[in-house]
């Protein structure tokens, strides 16, 4: 179950799971109008991140289904592959290009409006520390993504570098391993520090870096054997 449908935008459906609807009351409760406002924020600059892969895999004529906001960040159902290890790269480059861009943007007016007092201390005590919070939100997805190991964007970029040295099939493996690893370390700090959303991240970034494995492993076991019945013709 996909859950909500927001809105439709360039033949790309954006949808709420049922269990996002937790988070805005959540930090509601626990942060007030301040918490539920970053929230909503924080999800409007993740479909965005999101929209920039979309439609940038659209370009290329990669299929796009559509994108689905759970509680932990958005993920976009892309169902097919680029062509050339360089348009993925691309296509995952859009999404941090976004976060990038919109915090450049929003710099230097939050500076003098804010001032540096403000702006280099987020918090959610008062509004102008809840804005300045809300600035730093796409530094950090941007940071985040661009970690170099799948599931984040990072992880694609590092396969579309490696994909035309060492091939795609070996490529995935070295991005899965990091991502993996990161994946471990996630979890270890958030055992540590008794974080529980840390711990489900991590969680998340184990089981979709071994789903992108399985699923490179597969179209490549397909391949092989589609060139070897075409070599034996």
């Amino acid at each position: 179950m996909r859950g909500i449908r927001l809105f439709k935008v360039f033949g790309v459906s954006v949808y709420i799971h049922t269990t996002f609807l937790i988070l805005p009351v959540l930090f509601y409760f626990t942060a007030g109008i301040k918490g539920a406002l970053v929230i909503i924020f924080v999800f409007s600059c993740v479909t965005a991140h999101e929209l920039f892969h979309s439609l940038t895999a659209k370009a290329f004529g990669v299929q796009v289904g559509d994108i689905t906001l759970y509680p932990i960040g958005g993920v976009a159902s892309i169902n097919s592959f680029p062509e050339k290890p360089s348009q993925e790269l691309l296509i995952a480059l859009a999404g941090p290009a976004f976060n990038i861009i919109f915090s450049a943007v929003l710099f230097y007016p939050l500076y003098r409006i804010l001032g540096p007092e403000v702006l280099y201390n987020p918090s959610l005590r008062t509004w102008p520390h809840t804005f300045a919070y809300m600035f730093w939100v796409n530094p950090m997805l941007a940071a985040f993504n661009l970690l170099p190991a799948f599931p984040m964007d990072g992880g694609r970029v590092l396969r579309a570098f490696l994909a035309g040295r060492v091939g795609l099939r070996r490529a995935t493996q070295i991005a899965v391993v990091i991502g993996h690893f990161f994946a471990l370390l996630f979890g270890l700090i958030g055992i540590m520090n008794r974080n529980f959303m840390l711990i489900i991240i991590a969680i998340f970034i184990y089981i979709a870096a071994s789903n992108e494995a399985f699923q490179v492993e597969l179209r490549e076991s397909i391949m092989d054997h589609f060139r070897e019945n075409k070599d034996e013709q």
